[in-house]
């Protein structure tokens, strides 16, 4: 697991179709399984991924990995759909009471 992961960052990133789709940054691990469970990908391309954010793939989707990474899947286009709503919290204080 660790000789894997070590590897990882700093690789390009691929889809299926040969699209470039960023550079892993970092790596999850999940350490109860002792696996590689997700990549975090950056400086990703615009036309794959809205405003080229960084995303978070499951490292299932990995397909081959080398000198660089080949995904076996990933969306047409992933967009962001931005929350426009706001909530508001309130916190009970000891008496029991709500504070604005």
């Amino acid at each position: 697991m660790l000789n894997e992961a070590s590897r990882l960052p700093g690789l390009t990133v691929y889809t299926r179709k040969g699209m470039r789709l960023g550079v892993v940054h970092d790596v999850l691990l999940d350490t109860t399984q002792r696996i590689v469970s997700a990549l975090l990908i950056t400086g990703t391309t615009p036309s794959l991924v809205k405003d080229g954010a960084n995303v978070i793939i499951p490292y299932r989707w990995v397909q081959d990995l080398d000198d660089v990474v080949i995904l076996r899947y990933f969306p047409d286009k992933i967009d962001f759909t931005e929350n426009t709503e706001k909530t508001e919290f309130e916190f009970e204080d000891d008496d029991g009471f709500y504070d604005d």
